[in-house]
């Protein structure tokens, strides 16, 4: 059975609707800007309801059966950012390494080679032949061969591809030669604690070495985010958790004042722009109580001790808040 056969009958669209939907992938594809924090735009796609049901199809029969590493935190079902942050808490020297323009540096030909020795071992019931492999290729990623931002096939792919660098890294740091040296990976952030004070410098020579030396994909540091720091010193910060010196999970204290800030206007009925350049009067927005009870929600789960302080003071304004919403 070819892979379209199977497609068309294991999700129940016609041949002709699923040639259409392939034929025109990257035709209708809504892309938009979003800023990013330090300059610049992320470019997102958004893919045609057609095209989505055919890469969850993708994610189900194919990237489901694929190696991800441990290592790997961002886009696994039962794990969180709060798991990630709590893995590094026995250590107390961090070093953060982001790469540059991760999903656009993954290829077609990173995740084909890896579907082919997959194929090879399994044989499931579809050909996968030149054909199979062009329709992964329009499905999946974008008229150039790379893996798009913001297709829910990306996630599942990028940690695919990313299971030898992550096998190699884990190789490099055991048996304690840069100390009790942790690692994890949230989609582009890799995350290193030891307990040795000095060692993350020193490991960072190698890692750069590793990344270089990495045929498949052709992943980048990028060096303007690459940081190292400390609990004792109060700056490790993990995936927006702030580990604190006593290895607690906290949220930074900007954070927190945000927080407070946004209760104290919502008491006093006042909410500031995002830009605190002026302040909306009277009944809030919806969105505005939207946006408030899920930073609520956000701190109830990561740290319930400073969530505990918030609703002890603000009492009254978080139940009338969670009643004008639900």
């Amino acid at each position: 059975m070819n892979i379209k056969d199977k497609i068309s009958t294991d999700i129940k669209i016609p041949i002709s609707l699923l040639d259409e939907a392939i034929s025109n992938a990257h035709k209708y594809i809504k892309k938009f800007r979003i800023p990013k924090r330090k300059g610049g735009y992320r470019v997102i796609c958004q893919p045609s309801a057609k095209l989505k049901t055919i890469q969850y199809w993708v994610i189900r029969n194919i990237c489901n059966y694929l190696p991800v590493d441990k290592a790997a935190y961002a886009y696994r079902d039962g794990v969180s950012i709060l798991d990630n942050a709590f893995f590094h808490t026995s250590n107390k020297y961090f070093l953060k390494v982001d790469l540059k323009d991760f999903f656009p540096s993954i290829s077609f030909d990173d995740f084909i080679e890896i579907v082919r020795d997959w194929y090879k071992k399994n044989q499931p019931i579809w050909e996968l032949d030149r054909n199979s492999e062009n329709i992964l290729k329009k499905v999946c990623f974008d008229e150039k061969g790379f893996l798009p931002i913001g297709y829910p096939s990306s996630p599942s792919i990028s940690n695919i591809v990313m299971y030898p660098v992550d096998l190699a890294i884990k190789e490099e740091i055991k048996e304690g030669k840069y100390g009790k040296m942790l690692y994890t990976r949230y989609a582009d952030d890799l995350i290193f604690s030891t307990d040795k004070k000095g060692e993350c410098r020193n490991f960072l020579k190698e890692l750069r070495r590793i990344i270089k030396d990495v045929k498949s994909p052709k992943i980048e540091i990028n060096e303007c985010k690459t940081n190292i720091c400390s609990s004792t010193a109060g700056s490790a910060i993990v995936t927006g958790l702030r580990i604190a010196n006593d290895s607690h999970i906290t949220i930074h204290k900007k954070q927190k004042d945000h927080i407070r800030l946004l209760l104290s206007l919502y008491k006093k009925g006042i909410l500031k722009n995002d830009d605190y350049s002026s302040y909306k009067k009277g009944i809030l927005k919806h969105d505005d109580h939207s946006s408030l009870l899920g930073y609520l929600a956000y701190v109830r789960y990561v740290d319930s001790a400073f969530y505990s302080k918030i609703q002890h003071k603000f009492f009254k304004e978080i139940d009338s808040l969670k009643k004008n919403i639900y």
